[in-house]
């Protein structure tokens, strides 16, 4: 069935009440973050540092 299958979810969101407001809430939202660009970039720099040095 699907609903044996669950999944972390992407996103974690935090809701807060604002001080002296009414039913005003602050949502913040955070997102795992993806390190495959940022891996991919290292990876690319390292290859053209290692080409202009040698």
């Amino acid at each position: 069935m699907i609903l044996d299958n669950e999944t972390p979810p992407q996103r974690k969101i935090v809701v807060k009440p604002i001080a002296d407001s009414y039913n005003s809430f602050s949502i913040d939202e955070k997102q795992k973050r993806d390190w495959s660009g940022n891996i991919y970039l290292a990876c690319v720099a390292g290859i053209l540092a290692i080409a202009f040095f040698t």
